[in-house]
C-alpha cells in the first residue's frame, strides 16, 4: 500500500500516513476552500487501509486549528477508525495534540473521545 503525502499549507492540513512504518499524522491547519475535495483522497486511502490494517495503529492529530467543514471529516475519519477496531479487533489509539493553552482544543479531543470507540491519549505541548 502506497504512504499517502499530502504538504501542509496555509489553509489545508499536512497528511503523512504510511502503513509499513506505522506513521498517520495530520497536522496544521485546516480550512481547505472545497474540505470535501481535500479529504476525499484521505477518507479513500482509510478504505483501503481499513481492508489490511496494521494489528496497532497510532493515528496523531496535531492540528492547531481547522473549520466545522473540518470536524465533519474528522469525524468521517474517526468512524472509519472505529470500524477497524470492531470488524477487524485490530487495536487504535488516537493521539490528540493540543496547546497548553487551548482549553477549546482538548475540549474539541475530548468530544470525539465521547463519539467513538476508540481509545484517546492527550497531549499538551508547548508550540507546534
Amino acid at each position: 500500500m502506497e504512504p499517502l503525502i499530502i504538504r501542509a499549507t496555509e489553509e489545508s492540513p499536512g497528511i503523512n500516513f504510511d502503513k509499513e512504518i506505522g506513521k498517520f499524522l495530520i497536522f496544521g491547519k485546516s480550512f481547505p476552500e472545497d474540505v470535501r475535495k481535500f479529504f476525499d483522497p484521505v477518507l479513500f486511502w482509510l478504505e483501503e487501509y481499513a481492508q489490511n490494517p496494521n494489528e496497532e495503529s497510532k493515528f496523531e492529530i496535531r492540528l492547531e486549528y481547522y473549520n466545522s467543514a473540518t470536524s465533519t471529516m474528522l469525524l468521517d475519519i474517526l468512524y472509519i477508525l472505529e470500524r477497524i477496531v470492531n470488524d477487524e479487533c485490530k487495536k487504535i489509539t488516537i493521539v490528540w495534540y493540543y496547546l497548553e493553552v487551548d482549553d477549546d482544543m482538548l475540549d474539541s479531543g475530548k468530544e470525539y473521545a465521547e463519539i467513538v470507540n476508540i481509545p484517546f491519549e492527550f497531549n499538551a505541548i508547548d508550540d507546534y
